[in-house]
């Protein structure tokens, strides 16, 4: 596949295009290890992740097993501190010798450079990372065998909802073998609560947070195996299908992700359940719906489906000093392959764990108060292993923008399932040869 430029990829041609400019080498030797020289490295991360990676560094496990290595941090909201790492590696510059990605940017950099190649030696991440779910490894590995970034936490996507609401409609939203089940479900809890002819509690928040749920998350998987786009075309059908059945139920509350009413109506009741990955539970107990601890629960996705919502991983920009390389692969193999880090960071900030090994672990088979005495922690394991890998591409990042645009064109613009698809399949093909 070549890429043609043309309006909606300007950006991404520059970054792609100047991503190795300015770059070392992949086949510079990086130096060894060494336990007894002193190493100071910078990490680069956003939300919360400071927080519970510094509680990792400071503890006496990790000073035992790297005593040699020091800390400086520079952390950013969410959308500052991906900006920032998109412009410095475009541009060739200085980066931290760590730097964390949500998975939804790993495409960016997949296929367009400007991080280390943690398959080569003296890496070698596919064989250290025999024990992490596999689909997140595959998210990060190009066609060739590039390994780009590494998996930290994952994020399961479930079913979350209020059991009082769903008790009160006579539903019951748990093993549902369907959508069209949620969807008859979703009618009877889509009511006028104070009866002043308004409809003001919904089923769900926004039909389109649906969407990539039959598309594996939207993480990889866009073109078949010949390199197609959007095959086999029943899958794509599925999601603009879906979405289209969700906005003409009336069911869903047409709220903005992350505005004020959106948030707002997780604790208020406006909303009876949401599509998110697992760290959402972490944020509902924190301080979305602190208070309705026992409420909420958690299920399976509607018909058995398995798809990943969010997850970190952590990368080496290419940019990184030689001598600073293989310390910096020494704390990421600690953050992504032992139980400690693992564990610490889930408890921490609900952070859930790339490492299978864990999912064993005590910890997993805890009852959860707020969910009601669920064990939802092993529901998250058991979504985290059946997740299908699925092929990334250089042009993941730009199907994903088209596609949504023929999901906001099914419930905006009223377009049929059929002609949204093909919009997209012709804007794609004139992206992509």
């Amino acid at each position: 596949m070549r890429k043609k430029v043309i309006s909606i990829l300007t950006m991404f041609a520059l970054s792609f295009s100047i991503f190795a400019t300015g770059q070392q080498g992949e086949s510079d030797p990086v130096p060894a290890f060494d336990p007894e020289k002193e190493y100071s490295l910078s990490f680069g991360g956003y939300g919360d992740l400071e927080r519970a990676y510094k509680t990792i560094f400071e503890s006496a496990e990790f000073k035992k097993a790297l005593p040699n290595i020091t800390f400086e941090y520079q952390m950013a909201d969410f959308g500052g501190h991906h900006d920032r790492l998109t412009t410095v590696l475009a541009a060739g510059e200085a980066t931290n010798d760590i730097e964390a990605l949500e998975i939804g940017f790993i495409a960016k950099f997949v296929e367009g450079g400007g991080l280390t190649n943690l398959a080569a030696a003296p890496f070698n991440g596919i064989e250290e990372g025999k024990d992490i779910v596999p689909f997140a490894m595959s998210n990060a590995t190009t066609a060739e065998g590039r390994l780009v970034a590494y998996p930290v936490d994952i994020a399961p996507a479930v079913l979350f909802y209020r059991k009082s609401l769903a008790d009160a409609a006579g539903v019951s939203l748990d093993n549902l073998k369907s959508w069209d089940e949620y969807i008859e479900a979703g009618k009877k809890l889509t009511i006028d609560k104070d009866g002043d002819g308004v409809i003001d509690q919904f089923a769900m928040p926004h039909a389109s947070e649906v969407a990539m749920m039959p598309l594996n998350g939207g993480k990889g998987g866009w073109f078949d195996e010949d390199n197609n786009p959007l095959q086999p075309k029943q899958k794509f059908m599925d999601s603009l299908d879906l979405v289209k059945k969700i906005r003409e139920a009336g069911i869903d509350g047409d709220l903005g992700a992350w505005s004020g009413p959106w948030i707002q109506a997780f604790a208020d009741g406006t909303v009876a359940s949401i599509v998110n990955g697992a760290w959402w539970g972490g944020a509902l107990k924190a301080w979305v719906a602190s208070d309705l601890a026992g409420d909420w629960r958690v299920a399976p996705l509607p018909g058995g489906l398995y798809a990943s919502q969010g997850g970190t991983y952590l990368s080496i920009p290419q940019q990184v000093p030689l001598e600073n390389k293989a310390a910096a692969w020494e704390v990421i193999k600690y953050l992504t392959t032992t139980s400690h880090a693992q564990l610490s960071t889930f408890e921490q900030i609900d952070a859930y764990p790339a490492l299978t090994t864990v999912y064993d672990d005590d910890i997993m088979n805890e009852d959860v108060p707020y969910f009601g005495g669920q064990k939802i922690r092993q529901l998250y394991a058991d979504v985290a292993n059946n997740i299908p890998s699925a092929k990334v591409s250089e042009y993941d990042a730009v199907v994903l923008a088209i596609f949504n645009n023929a999901v906001t064109d099914v419930l905006v613009n009223g377009s049929s399932s059929e002609d949204a698809y093909n919009k997209a399949l012709n804007e794609i093909r004139a992206i992509v040869d």
